[in-house]
């Protein structure tokens, strides 16, 4: 890159909210493909998406910090999916989405990074992460091991994936940076 010319990042982030992005969420969340490594339950309507999304919410819970993560597609702001810590019995858990339409193209490489270097600023006394993931999905995995997570403890048997089936996920740690 010319010192004439600066690079724009293609994606943001901003807070998930449910009267913002509830459409894309309910996208994102009601195709049975966009769900292949997770453990949730297709939304079939609105309704049942927005039930699920607002405990979800900064707005709900200010120790969720939970994020859509947007793009501008065909001139409007578009949630394609989203990142974000929530707490999930004594562990604060990394979690992501994306709609498989933007798989495979770099988005969700680019907001993890930004998302870390916000919440560590946000959370100044937090000293790690986990993040929970199938072994299959190689390219979450990989996701995490660039962004500094290690392979902590494999979980067996101990995740139920709607298309997949049980699974025996790995558990991942990101220390806080120093």
């Amino acid at each position: 890159m010319s010192k004439n010319t600066q690079e724009v990042p293609r994606i943001y982030l901003e807070q998930l909210e449910v009267d913002k992005h509830l459409r894309d969420f309910h996208e994102i969340w009601s195709d049975p493909g966009n769900l292949i490594w997770s453990t949730e339950t297709e939304k079939k309507t609105l309704d049942e998406t927005q039930e699920w999304m607002i405990p979800r919410t900064h707005s709900h819970d200010p120790d969720i910090e939970n994020y859509a993560i947007m793009l501008t597609v065909e001139g409007r702001p578009r949630c394609i999916g989203n990142c974000g810590v929530v707490p999930s019995s004594s562990l604060l858990m990394l979690g992501y989405g994306l709609n498989r339409e933007y798989w495979g193209k770099g988005y969700m490489s680019e907001a993890i990074p930004q998302f870390l270097n916000s919440y560590w600023r946000l959370k100044p006394n937090v000293e790690r992460l986990h993040a929970q993931v199938n072994p299959e999905n190689v390219p979450s995995v990989s996701i995490l091991v660039r962004n500094g997570f290690s392979e902590h403890e494999v979980l067996p048997r101990y995740v139920n994936l709607q298309i997949k089936g049980l699974r025996d996920p790995v558990l991942y740690r990101l220390e806080r940076p120093l």
